[in-house]
């Protein structure tokens, strides 16, 4: 029997569009948050199974998939969105999923909604390196050579790419194997579907705004968590190793567990789908204490 596909709807916050799709129902919500040059769609594995337990929405950020950039790019942008999905849910809490930059949303949400939020999951982040690469780039680089990984997925996420040369892309081995080079560490383990979810979000027009916030933006305070935290890495991942992840766990004692994924690297909901999806929903279905 086939699972009802998810449902499109749209939404309209600050005067613009954002665009996000429904599936699953209860009082549990879940909300997913994609990373940069991302759009729903990097969740179309994840969506399915979480809609067992949850009402699940995923959303496209404001400059990104199908939602209205923004006049001004701010994180605060994204909160918004994410809390009037709350209120248009009708429901006073939320559990949110972040991946990559989407981690780092994930924790503003946190942070500046904190009595909306009930637990919390981190894949591919919190990107730490990064926002260190953003500080002291040279410096950075030095000592993390593999963090060149970034920056070539920031200097291609923002370029458009037509819907027809995305379908060539999927349909070349080779060229699936170079876009992904960056990402994961077997391209060739990613099937076709799951690539064309992948490259769904390429060329968002709010990628370059999103990029310049690096700069000088301070997110020391969103990243002390107080709610119920699992993070998910990858073993091989580049952009968020598995180091920067326990130490973040060692330092916050939000963080009650710690899966990195073996042979996996910066998309381990699309790399290895299946382990991602139990994990993600045993610790949404386990119970949060009272606050």
């Amino acid at each position: 029997m086939s699972r009802p596909k998810p449902q499109r709807h749209d939404l309209v916050v600050g005067g613009r569009r954002v665009a996000y799709v429904q599936a699953g129902a209860g009082e549990r919500v879940c909300v997913l948050v994609h990373g940069l040059g991302g759009c729903w769609r990097h969740w179309a594995a994840t969506i399915p199974a979480l809609a067992r337990t949850h009402r699940v929405l995923a959303i496209d950020l404001p400059g990104f998939g199908d939602s209205e950039k923004p006049q001004v790019s701010t994180i605060g942008n994204a909160v918004a969105v994410i809390d009037a999905l709350r209120q248009r849910c009708e429901v006073e809490r939320i559990d949110v999923v972040g991946h990559s930059m989407g981690t780092l949303v994930a924790c503003e949400v946190a942070a500046g909604l904190p009595h909306t939020v009930d637990r919390i999951v981190l894949a591919g982040g919190p990107i730490t390196s990064v926002l260190a690469l953003f500080d002291a780039p040279i410096t950075t680089l030095r000592r993390d050579p593999g963090l060149v990984s970034f920056l070539i997925e920031a200097a291609t996420a923002g370029l458009p790419l037509p819907s027809s040369i995305q379908a060539l892309i999927v349909r070349i081995p080779w060229a699936r194997k170079l876009a992904l080079a960056p990402y994961v560490p077997r391209p060739e383990d990613i099937s076709e579907e799951m690539f064309g979810h992948f490259l769904a979000g390429v060329g968002g027009p709010g990628t370059l705004s999103t990029l310049r916030q690096g700069f000088g933006y301070d997110f020391t305070a969103a990243l002390r968590l107080t709610r119920p935290t699992l993070l998910i890495g990858g073993e091989l991942d580049r952009i968020a190793p598995a180091a920067d992840l326990r130490g973040f766990a060692a330092d916050n004692p939000a963080v009650q567990q710690v899966e990195i994924l073996p042979g996996a690297g910066h998309l381990p909901m699309l790399e290895q789908p299946n382990e991602f999806n139990r994990l993600v929903a045993e610790f949404l279905s386990a119970e949060t204490e009272a606050r």
